[in-house]
């Protein structure tokens, strides 16, 4: 038996990161993550401060939109049409969850596939759907997969279990694992005798 030590890993792939961030920058490209809040929800100022440490890790430039809990649908919808517009942001990433008066969907598909690095716009979704590589896949779900990577673990022809079935972990990392010719269950909260 094995125990997978994450942390080990986070930091090995951060370092490969790293290098290619390094590599980039000498190339005269620097890498832009924009991250967007809404409301002071304390565990997604926590999500939000990793990710902007992530960032400064590997050397990736970060924008940091923290935006008042009465923010407009309307208003937040501009600032992703301006983001997707500017080219020298190239990743959105939108935390969830959002007041309840913006519809999180609408916010969503407003992201450019292109710049969606939550893997959470219908392209993406579709993507890891179909196996067709467009878009990303979500972050907990491809890290996952990372994990097998990084221990060799080939899933093909092996029975897998996914406990979980949310469209931003559950799903799509069946889907992932559907991919590598294994064969999936999927239990929930409606699985009797998990």
């Amino acid at each position: 038996m094995n125990i997978i030590d994450g942390k080990a890993i986070s930091k090995q792939i951060k370092d490969e990161v790293k290098e290619k961030v390094a590599a980039l920058k000498a190339q005269g490209v620097t890498v832009t993550l924009a991250v967007v809040q809404v409301g002071n929800d304390p565990a997604s100022s926590v999500y939000v401060n990793n990710k902007k440490k992530a960032c400064a890790y590997t050397g990736m430039e970060s924008e940091s939109f923290e935006l008042p809990e009465e923010t407009t649908q309307e208003e937040l919808l501009s600032l992703i049409e301006e983001l997707n517009g500017r080219k020298e942001i190239n990743g959105i990433l939108v935390q969830l969850p959002l007041p309840k008066h913006i519809d999180e969907n609408a916010v969503i598909r407003a992201i450019s596939p292109k710049k969606d690095v939550d893997g959470m716009t219908p392209v993406s979704a579709a993507g890891v759907f179909t196996g067709s590589g467009q878009g990303f896949p979500p972050c907990t779900a491809q890290a996952c997969m990372a994990l097998l990577d990084y221990y060799h673990i080939d899933s093909a022809g092996k029975s897998a279990t996914v406990v979980g079935r949310s469209a931003v972990v559950g799903r799509p990392a069946a889907m992932l694992l559907l991919a590598r010719n294994a064969t999936v269950t999927v239990c929930h909260t409606g699985t009797r005798d998990v």
